[in-house]
């Protein structure tokens, strides 16, 4: 890429196509059957509407320009978005801007999202329309330099630079390239002209999940807590590696789907109707519960934790030969698991509850799920572990999610287990009890679906496990004491 952007310079270049976009296929299938079945239902339209306000908050809070405690924005959602449920105490700067940054943000979403179901193309008059209603203050154009932007476009050619892009936009839809590579570009393009004072980040956020829209994409949802990693993806993209800016949108992506399919109604209905509701739901499960498909779904599921398993086995193997230096001092590592028939699935529940909730989905305990754990054994009173565990996210039985921990076993007490052994009779053998205490850990949730399980899953799966298994071998090196 160019280390200087003029007009002439917005162009859709081919490394965009080039990167890695297939992921989102395995995911694909997830969000076609949400969109199905909310529009099936009747309820297409308050989703909509709901995650317009959802998409609205947390970009603006990425952004550092609101604060909403997750008590404040449930009790703001549950009273119909209105200003006076705004609790003074959950949010920031004041009610009366938090309000308007989040009502205009909602509007030029919806805004967009009409526009992209329109048969016209949009241009950059129209644009600015959408976004002097979306920027609370007085939107201003850009009458100077950007100080630290080397690659901002000069003042004198932003208007030439957006019509170039909206232009490229329609020309790249109309040679069939792929939307997703068509709006990664897009948001680093608008991000790199910024033709405002302020809310350029806004403006690239809606011009973004317009391109998506318009190809029936879920959209670009981006979490409070990712701000670096936006930033940062963004940084890399303006040096010409685009590898992280990829990541990121596809990541977006997911967050999308994993809302979509964890949604449910913001009010809730007055009890006749949600007694008719139950009812309709219950009659409407019972008649479309297909027995062949569950067994379709259940035996993928399987082939998923096999592929685990594989991975994960190969990965300790390498790992324990590696590690083996000295006879007798060797590390140990053990690879436990747990699928969905054993009587140890459950184990970790309360640690999946938590992960999702802080990564913004529904963990649906009602479905099969199942872990694996990496043991590190260093030292009698030095054992760690690193799980993974296959879940199911939202309202969808096709859906898995990969989500990892990381445990030191912190021994309690001894307990005597009995234990018969064959010709011997009973023994009694002394076993230790461990707490499974949590270490700090980021991990990012993988998603995908099972509905045609592709054997792609496979290699996906064993880049997430060396991506964490890399970052759990540097916490147990600072472990080492």
């Amino acid at each position: 890429m160019s280390t200087t952007l003029g007009s002439h310079g917005i162009q859709f270049r081919s490394a965009w196509v080039e990167q890695a976009w297939n992921r989102w296929e395995l995911l694909q299938p997830s969000w076609k059957s949400r969109r199905q079945f909310l529009e099936s239902q009747n309820e297409w339209q308050l989703y909509q509407r709901d995650f317009f306000y959802a998409y609205a908050k947390d970009f603006l809070m990425m952004q550092g320009v609101i604060r909403f405690s997750e008590e404040g924005w449930n009790f703001y959602r549950h009273h119909n978005y209105a200003q006076s449920a705004l609790i003074l105490s959950e949010v920031a700067p004041s009610a009366h801007e938090v309000h308007a940054s989040l009502q205009g943000l909602a509007q030029g979403l919806e805004n967009i999202a009409h526009q992209s179901r329109s048969a016209s193309w949009i241009d950059a008059a129209t644009f600015h329309a959408v976004m002097r209603k979306v920027y609370p203050g007085e939107l201003k154009p850009r009458s100077g330099p950007v100080n630290g932007l080397l690659k901002a476009i000069s003042h004198s050619e932003i208007e030439a630079a957006l019509g170039a892009l909206f232009t490229e936009i329609q020309q790249q839809f109309s040679l069939g390239a792929s939307p997703l590579a068509i709006a990664a570009w897009t948001h680093h393009a608008l991000t790199q002209i910024r033709p405002y004072q302020d809310g350029n980040a806004r403006a690239a956020f809606l011009l973004t999940n317009y391109v998506l829209w318009k190809a029936d994409f879920p959209g670009f949802y981006v979490r409070p807590y990712q701000r670096h990693a936006y930033y940062e993806a963004l940084a890399a993209a303006d040096n010409g590696n685009l590898q992280a800016w990829t990541e990121f949108v596809l990541r977006s992506l997911q967050q999308a789907v994993l809302y979509a399919l964890s949604w449910g109604r913001a009010t809730p209905l007055p009890y006749e109707e949600a007694v008719r509701n139950f009812q309709h739901r219950l009659a409407e499960w019972r008649t479309h519960h297909d027995k062949e498909r569950s067994q379709r779904i259940m035996n993928n599921r399987y082939t998923v934790f096999d592929y685990m398993e594989e991975n994960l086995r190969t990965f300790a193997s390498e790992l324990e030969a590696q590690l083996q230096k000295e006879e007798g001092k060797a590390v140990r590592v053990l690879v436990a698991k747990a699928y969905p028939d054993s009587p140890y699935y459950h184990q970790f529940t309360s640690d999946i509850q938590e992960y999702a909730r802080r990564h913004g989905y529904y963990f649906n305990r009602g479905l099969p799920r199942g872990w694996f754990k990496l043991k590190f054994s260093l030292s009698v009173n030095k054992k760690y572990q690193l799980v993974f565990s296959l879940h199911h996210a939202g309202h969808d039985d096709a859906t898995i999610v990969v989500g990892g921990f990381f445990h030191f076993l912190e021994p309690l007490k001894y307990q005597q287990k009995r234990l018969r052994r064959r010709r011997i009779g009973p023994r009694r053998k002394e076993r230790t009890v461990y707490l499974f205490a949590p270490l700090p850990f980021p991990s990012e949730p993988l998603a995908f679906s099972i509905q045609n399980p592709s054997p792609s899953i496979r290699t996906l799966l064993k880049d997430y496990i060396h991506q964490y298994l890399t970052r759990a071998l540097n916490e147990l090196s600072n472990e080492i004491y």
